[in-house]
């Protein structure tokens, strides 16, 4: 399994340019903008962007599908606090949905803060996922997780591109 997880943001022709480069990156659009990211053991293939070290992995991404994406800032010990709160309840993290697909959680090289995707292979269980209290106490972990940085925790729902 990959240690690192390097992800950056772009929109329109930017998107196909950077994964044509490898097969292995995906990506997800949503909220006008698209997701690249790509497990790696090497370098990131991207110019922008950050790339994390892998804290905790569950699955493996699927090519179809929804995700959700939080980018959460966070201090050492209020991360750590975080990654044990919604690992040790996967029902928080959607682990009992019958299309939950993958979860990872990574820290931002060099730095502290965190970030987590989850994907589900069906819209259905994404939308009922997306409207749920697991949702909302992973939003208020994280919240708890950033409550002294500005700004605060971003969560975002992209659905998954196919393959070029």
């Amino acid at each position: 399994m990959p240690s690192k997880l390097s992800i950056t943001f772009g929109s329109g022709n930017f998107v196909d340019q950077i994964r044509s480069r490898d097969s292995q990156i995906r990506a997800a659009s949503g909220s006008g903008e698209a997701l690249l990211f790509i497990e790696t053991e090497g370098k990131s293939p991207f110019q922008s962007g950050n790339t994390y070290t892998l804290l905790e992995t569950r699955g493996n991404f699927d090519e179809q599908g929804s995700l959700f994406y939080w980018s959460i800032p966070a201090d050492q010990n209020s991360g750590d606090l975080f990654v044990h709160h919604v690992m040790s309840d996967p029902k928080v993290l959607g682990a009992e949905y019958d299309s939950f697909q993958a979860v990872r959680i990574a820290r931002v090289e060099r730095g502290t803060d965190l970030v987590l995707l989850i994907q589900f292979n069906n819209d259905t269980d994404a939308s009922r996922y997306a409207k749920s209290v697991e949702r909302l106490t992973v939003d208020q972990y994280a919240e708890e997780a950033g409550k002294s940085f500005s700004p605060s925790p971003v969560m975002k729902r992209y659905q998954l591109l196919p393959p070029l």
